[in-house]
């Protein structure tokens, strides 16, 4: 089969062997598989060996069944839950799936097993959710980054009336805006493109340019400061503008990628008591939760899907990330 293949300097498209299906896993033939930052940040520092097939948000057609797979038959259609927690810990035990540590070192595609950026995977059943007839695979692709913004705003005590202030209006910020919004917030958001802000207003959410006094419209339309911010733009000097930005008692939600310190001043966060939560990947329930409101369509995640790229552009789409490309979420076929 053809797959993306971490090289020392580049990404190379491989013909590598077909996965099989071990006793109760899976083979999937991949019809979607989403880029993102921590792709991009496995690719551009190393932080896979050579040889490694990235790719954890996808979603595909089952085409072989391993040894004792009774649920399953060549012809479902599924979205994989590519974190592999173990059920045994004490984070898992007591609800905190997302921090396990097993799970977030074995990730499929970020260090476990081979990721989706190829034609086919493997799976054990377990990561498997049917694909109801309402989601096509492109939107079962993005169930994944959609339950990590369910994460950050359950995270953010998100409830009807609560204001909330987004940083950063990329696929993560904007899926957190139109949860927020679902869950009766109301939801501001700033980026340094005007494009992406543009598109929040596509979506319905109020947003603003974050060099044009976004930080003091927003505090003028919440009375003060949001009662939560979600950082979600990856700028280390975003963390101390969130902080300004809060009110008096308010939380911050780090939901974003960093890749150079940040100087946090403990003094404002403390004689203004904001709460710093640190957000990272999602919990079983909560990936549940995101695939029902795709397949309701309480969350339309269409608009947000910009475009199918073939395999074989998979270079291009990783250097548009250096460029600052317009592009909110763009998916791969394997096919194509």
């Amino acid at each position: 089969m053809r797959a993306v293949v971490l090289r020392e300097n580049h990404l190379s498209i491989e013909n590598v062997p077909d996965p099989v299906a071990q006793p109760g896993s899976v083979v999937l033939e991949v019809a979607a598989c989403g880029i993102c930052g921590t792709d991009h940040s496995i690719y551009r520092n190393r932080l896979l060996p050579d040889g490694a097939i990235l790719g954890h948000e996808f979603a595909g057609t089952v085409v072989e069944v391993g040894r004792g797979v009774s649920d399953w038959v060549p012809g479902d259609r599924a979205t994989v839950l590519p974190v592999p927690f173990c059920g045994r810990c004490e984070l898992c035990l007591t609800g905190k799936q997302n921090l396990c540590r097993f799970g977030l070192t074995n990730t499929m595609g970020c260090g476990g097993d081979p990721g989706g950026l190829a034609q086919f995977a493997a799976a054990p059943v377990a990561s498997l959710r049917r694909l109801p007839s309402s989601v096509d695979a492109k939107r079962g692709a993005v169930v994944e980054p959609l339950a990590v913004a369910l994460h950050a705003v359950n995270l953010g005590d998100v409830h009807p009336g609560t204001r909330i202030g987004i940083m950063g209006l990329g696929p993560l910020g904007l899926f957190a805006g139109m949860i927020a919004r679902s869950h009766g917030g109301l939801t501001f958001g700033m980026d340094v493109r005007e494009s992406r802000v543009d598109c929040a207003h596509q979506l319905g959410l109020g947003a603003f340019n974050s060099e044009d006094q976004a930080d003091e419209r927003i505090r003028d339309l919440t009375n003060g400061g949001p009662d939560v911010v979600i950082e979600a733009s990856g700028r280390p000097e975003a963390i101390e503008r969130a902080a300004r930005l809060a009110r008096v008692g308010g939380r911050v939600v780090m939901v974003a990628s960093y890749h150079a310190p940040a100087e946090i001043k403990p003094g404002r966060w403390v004689t203004r008591g904001i709460s710093l939560l640190p957000s990272i990947a999602y919990t079983p329930h909560e990936f549940d939760t995101a695939l029902d409101m795709i397949a309701t369509g309480r969350i339309d995640v269409g608009p947000l899907v910009d475009a199918t790229t073939p395999l074989g552009e998979i270079q291009a789409v990783f250097e548009r990330f250096e460029t600052q490309s317009d592009a909110i979420k763009v998916l791969v076929d394997p096919a194509l």
